[in-house]
């Protein structure tokens, strides 16, 4: 049996987590409302990816016993999923901080997240409005691969489309 935690700042993570636990038959849980116990043997934990940082995922962290759970981390981010390089970048500081846990980690995987520039909080807008300007004036093959996602994460009309059958599939092998 699994359970499936999930850290959001707009949504997304939560949306795929809840995805996930209907097709698993498990529970989805939000990391602020987590057991101090939990008795699924199998974590997943879907969370937010920041600047290399995982909405959440310190307090996860904390409740896992190394002895007692297997943890799968599913980060949500900007970054398309077909650019490894980038993500093993993004993910080798949280392969760190479960190996100082010594937890037993499954895997790690990435689904690109949705970005509406309009729910964004104030300090994000102020943060990433300048970025993209910068970015728009340069020539597309002059900026880094994390830039051009960037501009196209925001200036996606349709939505990431996720196959989260095959995805729980393949998380659960």
């Amino acid at each position: 049996m699994s359970l499936i935690i999930y850290g959001t700042q707009y949504g997304t993570s939560k949306n795929y987590a809840e995805k996930l636990a209907a097709i698993m038959g498990a529970a989805a849980v939000d990391y602020r409302k987590l057991p101090r116990n939990i008795d699924e043997p199998e974590v997943v934990f879907v969370g937010a990816l920041y600047a290399g940082r995982m909405t959440g995922l310190k307090k996860v962290l904390q409740v896992l016993e190394p002895e007692k759970h297997r943890l799968t981390l599913v980060t949500v981010g900007m970054t398309d999923p077909a650019h490894p390089t980038l993500l093993t970048e993004l993910q080798q500081p949280l392969r760190k901080k479960i190996a100082e846990k010594q937890l037993e980690l499954r895997g790690i995987y990435h689904l690109q997240g949705a970005v509406n520039y309009e729910t964004l909080a104030l300090k994000h807008k102020m943060l990433i409005k300048p970025m993209l300007l910068v970015f728009k004036k340069k020539k597309p093959e002059k900026l880094d691969a994390q830039a051009q996602m960037m501009l196209q994460a925001f200036e996606k009309t349709s939505p990431v489309v996720i196959d989260f059958v095959a995805f729980a599939e393949k998380i659960q092998n």
